[in-house]
């Protein structure tokens, strides 16, 4: 931009140079022509008024004397009649120029380096001479004079208009370079950066729109992350694998489950479809559904279980150009929980069977006895009064089992003394731990906590019910309390590490379980967590099993509303 107005400058100084001053001096050689042929005719006319010499002589120096120049008088003769000037700029005068004036001839031209302005001398009608006006240097003079202050005057203006355009370019490229440079930073992506608008003419209006822009585009990019990184946080957290193809079926998108599903790690999260299905052609089914619009769904097994894969073509992908959205879903847990139910179902049909078979065979044979035997009538009874005990054992679960599991009423959550619930559930279980021959020892003291008080006595006695139930003869059962922490822990049989996983599940029952329908933990874990605490269990096979429980503690301020 400087050099630019240099250049400008430079270009007004050469057109005053190159046009400019060539046109005045031409102007200016014209009128000094006309103002000598006007002076010519002038000195013609005071020629043929004033006959007398002196006369003559005294309007023709007149005329020299204000002007400038040399003035001859010439007869019809040729002869100079009369010569005045202060300066001899004819010296001398040709006989062809005087001879041209006798002969009355008018012109305006220059002779050698003089210019003469010739007019004829007419008196009365005839043709009496001529004159002869030869200006002086005056056009020269001021000819110079007007080229000097012309070339002060460019110079002076150049100076100043230099200087001035010099000074407002640098102040515009510098504006110019920071909306430039502000531009390109936006054009690397950086909207955070803003340009000083300056002054408020176009090039601010500029930097300011600019500024908008960023601004608009910086609040659009930071809106766009947000969305892109909570949509990425979806579905990356699904249970479901998702995976997104182009039309060639290279992958673009595929989150962990994907991953985990189709045997990838993270390093191979983009790349070439694999088929780890022995049944189904993953990468010929997305190509189908890519080229011919085929897609759908297939059911396919896996080395763990049972997957539904889903197609769908996506129209508006990849710059239009289109693609196909992989679903897969694992359908080995509803299939484990549906064949669990099955076996719930079975095992609740046999257990309700054998007690019915036993009570029914004994009140037949009670019935058909003949003989009043009080031994065997007794034994009979007794086979009824056990068998009604294990339906009663199986109605009660079954209730269980709908309270937790259907009736979803908030828990009435309040101060309990932990220390006097589990001690009343150890009591309540001595029966069941003299029966089987264990010891039943509490140690410690429990604290305060938030609990609904039926509902942790009932998550108690299934965790000491099943410490009963699979510890042999003989051995201890320990319940620890502190806090709002309560520990159980046996020397029973354990569970072994292929089981743990699903201890929790309902209808679940591992390979040891015997007489029970997979409920009473499932029940437990439900009760615990809806009243705010939670639930682990660590188990070894052949050493033993460890239940622990914690609830939240309340401080020692808080008013006690167990009754």
């Amino acid at each position: 931009m400087p050099l630019l107005a240099v250049l400008l400058v430079l270009l007004s100084v050469a057109t005053l140079l190159l046009y400019v001053l060539p046109t005045a001096k031409s102007r200016l050689s014209g009128y000094a022509e006309d103002r000598a042929v006007a002076l010519a005719d002038a000195a013609a006319y005071a020629a043929v008024e004033s006959e007398e010499g002196r006369a003559l002589r005294r309007e023709l120096r007149l005329l020299t004397d204000g002007e400038g120049g040399e003035v001859l008088v010439v007869d019809e003769e040729g002869q100079v009649v009369e010569r005045v000037g202060r300066e001899r700029l004819l010296s001398p005068p040709s006989e062809e120029l005087l001879q041209r004036a006798a002969e009355g001839e008018r012109i305006n031209d220059s002779i050698g380096e003089q210019r003469v302005a010739m007019v004829p001398v007419v008196r009365e009608g005839d043709l009496a001479g001529g004159v002869i006006f030869a200006p002086g240097d005056s056009e020269d003079i001021l000819y110079q004079l007007f080229l000097r202050s012309g070339i002060e005057a460019a110079v002076v203006a150049s100076v100043l208009g230099g200087g001035l355009a010099l000074l407002l370019a640098t102040l515009l490229g510098r504006r110019v370079e920071r909306i430039s440079r502000g531009a390109r930073e936006m054009g690397k992506g950086d909207f955070s950066s803003r340009i000083k608008p300056g002054f408020d003419d176009e090039l601010g209006v500029l930097a300011r729109t600019f500024n908008s822009m960023a601004e608009r585009l910086e609040d659009s990019f930071l809106q766009l992350e947000e969305k892109s990184a909570t949509l990425d946080a979806i579905l990356n957290n699904l249970a479901e694998g998702v995976v997104v193809t182009d039309l060639s079926g290279k992958v673009t998108f595929i989150n962990r489950s994907a991953c985990a599903m189709l045997g990838l790690g993270s390093e191979d999260s983009s790349g070439e479809l694999p088929s780890p299905f022995e049944d189904f052609d993953l990468p010929e089914a997305v190509a189908r559904c890519a080229q011919k619009r085929e897609c759908g769904e297939a059911r396919v097994r896996d080395e763990e279980g049972f997957l539904q894969v889903r197609l769908e073509h996506v129209p508006a992908f990849d710059e239009h150009k289109g693609g196909v959205l992989v679903v897969i879903r694992d359908l080995s847990e509803g299939r484990r929980l549906e064949e669990n139910q099955q076996r719930f179902l079975a095992n609740a049909a046999h257990e309700l069977k054998t007690p019915i078979t036993t009570i029914l065979g004994a009140s037949e044979l009670l019935l058909t006895e003949s003989k009043d035997d009080p031994e065997v009538r007794r034994r009979f009874l007794e086979h009824i009064l056990s068998e009604a005990h294990r339906m009663q054992r199986l109605s009660d679960t079954l209730l269980r089992l709908a309270r937790t599991g259907v009736d979803m009423r908030d828990p009435e959550v309040v101060v309990v003394d932990l220390d006097g619930v589990a001690r009343e559930a150890a009591e309540r279980v001595e029966p069941l731990t003299e029966s089987a021959g264990v010891s039943l020892h509490v140690e410690g003291r429990g604290g305060r906590v938030l609990a609904d008080h039926e509902w942790l006595e009932q998550a108690l006695l299934v965790v000491l019910g099943n410490a009963v139930r699979f510890s042999e003869r003989g051995v201890g059962i320990w319940l620890h309390l502190k806090d709002g922490v309560v520990v159980v822990e046996d020397e029973g049989a354990g569970i072994s590490e292929s089981d743990l996983p699903y201890v929790f599940e309902r209808f679940y029952r591992g390979k040891r379980s015997s007489g029970g329908f997979g409920l009473g933990l499932a029940i437990c874990k439900d009760l615990v967590e809806r009243m705010g605490g939670s639930i682990t269990l660590r188990s070894r096979e052949g050493v033993g099993t460890r239940v622990e429980i914690k609830l939240p503690e309340v401080g020692t301020g808080a008013e006690d509303t167990d009754s």
